[in-house]
């Protein structure tokens, strides 16, 4: 073998190796974007949310009080609701759903800004792997037009195996009408004029309208994310060929 010929082999060879190389790279990413989309749906927190509400100043709202995941099943729990601001709105009743065999009374103080519940699932009714699970529901009273968050504390969460569950929260709002919206300082007094004498029509300096359509500013999000496995397996295709075309 010449040595022309023994330069080009090597060659060949050596671009072959950086193809293999590169595919092998590019499937060890792939493998590992799709491990990491896997862990991060196996740890998604369970979480106790407040459903949202709306009433007049005079009424009430039902919200739920609700677990999104029970991966190890609920003996039991307590926990502790706290309305912000009682003047917007209290709370003013709570009640289990019947598949908690063991409840406490609720313990709503006067003012109606805290409420404090405790329920047993003694007859296992959560099984491990549950999801939307009711702990409760709330009944607010609505008292001047606002808007108040609904918070929750867990005291004490645990599971069928005896393990404490340390859930996260999200707060529900509670939106108190104000019966009727009051008369605007720019209100039209009948002859088009406002009542500090200015026109009301929404116009620019040239007379067009200065209404803008925010819609065509609004920058498509579609599309983003990580790489297609599809488009991985495109690049290493021709990285491949590549090396097949400069080996012949």
């Amino acid at each position: 073998m010449t040595r022309e010929t023994r330069s080009t082999s090597i060659s060949i060879l050596a671009d072959t190796r950086r193809s293999v190389a590169v595919a092998l790279a590019a499937l060890a990413l792939l493998g590992a974007v799709a491990a990491a989309g896997t862990a991060t749906a196996q740890n998604s927190q369970p979480t106790v949310v407040v459903t949202d509400g709306t009433t007049a100043p005079d009424g009430t709202t039902t919200v739920g009080v609700v677990l999104t995941d029970a991966p190890d099943g609920l003996a039991g729990y307590y926990l502790e609701l706290t309305v912000e601001n009682p003047s917007v709105a209290r709370i003013d009743a709570a009640s289990y759903p019947d598949q908690y065999g063991l409840t406490s009374e609720p313990v709503i103080e006067d003012d109606g800004a805290t409420a404090v519940l405790e329920a047993a699932d003694v007859e296992g009714a959560v099984e491990p792997g549950a999801t939307d699970v009711t702990l409760a529901t709330v009944t607010v009273a609505g008292a001047a037009p606002g808007e108040v968050e609904l918070t929750v504390t867990p005291q004490q969460f645990d599971a069928d195996d005896g393990s404490a569950l340390t859930p996260a929260t999200a707060a529900g709002t509670i939106a108190v009408s104000g019966g009727g919206d009051a008369p605007s300082a720019d209100a039209d007094d009948g002859d088009g004029a406002s009542a500090n004498g200015s026109d009301t029509d929404e116009t620019g300096a040239d007379g067009a309208d200065t209404d803008t359509n925010t819609d065509a500013d609004t920058e498509s999000t579609e599309g983003d994310g990580p790489l297609s496995p599809v488009l991985v397996l495109v690049a290493i295709a021709l990285l491949v060929a590549t090396g097949l075309r400069r080996r012949n």
